[in-house]
């Protein structure tokens, strides 16, 4: 009998969602068998769960910290008339509300993270834009230099700067959009790849529909980060297999 540590590797491929459907009748065969195996997928089980577990409890304490430090008190029912007290708890309830945006911005489920980690790559520019046949102006080959150097604040400047000069270059909204998620404004990247698809510009749309799943993946839209999976695994193109992968470990 194999073991134990020889099964390391597929358990993480089993947790993960990442075995192809042979494996995973392998390994299910494999767990009936063995009890050794089932208790160590159940501790590694066990122990993921307490560190998502800790993970929200982290959240909860940067959260309680900040309405410590911001003063937010609402009043006894006693202490104010109760018009007053409405205005209070309308203020902290706003306050709140804003604080919980801002942390959960900057505080991207860790499993969402790993996905992200994982799959997201940036697209190549030189090639496609040859394809698509645009004008190599000073600006675009400067935002492509930057682009292709990572240096994605400067591309922005330049690719937005195009865009309002020139707004049928479609194509670019690919490259801005992609610049707007390696800086973290994946809200603005949204409005980006939208333009793409909803001008239907078939030569980046299949890498636009890609790139806005990511999006809703980070902003922790799991419905809509879900639907826009499916849809690229629908469609059977080169996100396909990718796509297939990123829905089996979606929570």
């Amino acid at each position: 009998m194999r073991n134990e540590l020889d099964y390391s590797v597929y358990i993480e491929r089993y947790l993960d969602g990442e075995m192809s459907q042979d494996e995973r009748l392998w390994f299910t065969s494999e767990l009936q068998g063995n009890p050794a195996l089932k208790r160590e997928l159940g501790m590694r089980e066990r122990v993921n769960e307490a560190i998502r577990e800790t993970e929200i409890m982290d959240f909860r304490k940067q959260l309680n910290a900040v309405f410590e430090e911001s003063g937010i008190e609402i009043q006894s029912k006693q202490q104010y008339h109760k018009r007053t007290r409405i205005a209070v708890v309308s203020s902290a309830f706003l306050v709140s509300v804003t604080v919980v945006l801002l942390l959960f911005m900057s505080y991207a489920n860790p499993d969402n993270q790993k996905i992200y980690k994982k799959y997201f790559r940036p697209a190549e520019a030189g090639l496609t834009f040859r394809s698509e046949g645009s004008d190599y102006d000073n600006e675009l080959k400067a935002a492509l230099e930057f682009y292709e150097a990572g240096k994605y604040e400067q591309a922005l400047y330049h690719f937005e700067n195009i865009l309002k000069a020139d707004k049928t270059r479609i194509g670019l909204n690919l490259y801005t959009g992609i610049s707007q998620m390696e800086i973290k404004r994946y809200n603005e990247a949204n409005k980006s790849f939208n333009k793409i698809i909803d001008n239907n510009y078939i030569l980046f749309l299949e890498q636009a529909e890609w790139y806005l799943a990511f999006c809703y993946l980070m902003t922790d839209d799991i419905q809509q980060a879900r639907e826009q999976f499916m849809l690229i695994e629908n469609r059977k193109g080169y996100y396909q297999h990718q796509a297939r992968k990123i829905l089996r470990r979606l929570k």
